[in-house]
């Protein structure tokens, strides 16, 4: 079985859209190390960056400082988590 990633497209609620795109599970796995604390809670200030970064593909480049809105940055990095962890939202 090989990898294929998965892409989804997604509008935020303020009507904004991005595109996701699925990692590697070996990615992922260091995605989550790195977003967790010791008790396996995920860390906002570690995983929005991580999810701007490698899952949400479009725009390109996305800043936490970028969004206006805490909601709008809330919204879609934990839609693009999910995605991630399920294959879906």
């Amino acid at each position: 079985m090989v990898f294929k990633p998965k892409t989804e497209e997604y509008t935020s609620q303020a009507g904004n859209k991005y595109v996701f795109q699925s990692v590697f599970p070996s990615k992922w796995a260091q995605i989550l190390d790195q977003i967790t604390d010791k008790h396996g809670k995920v860390l906002n200030s570690k995983a929005m960056p991580a999810m701007l970064e490698h899952v949400i593909v479009q725009p390109a480049g996305l800043k936490m400082d970028d969004f206006e809105e805490w909601a709008e940055l809330q919204e879609v990095t934990q839609a693009a988590f999910l995605f991630q962890q399920q294959g879906k939202r």
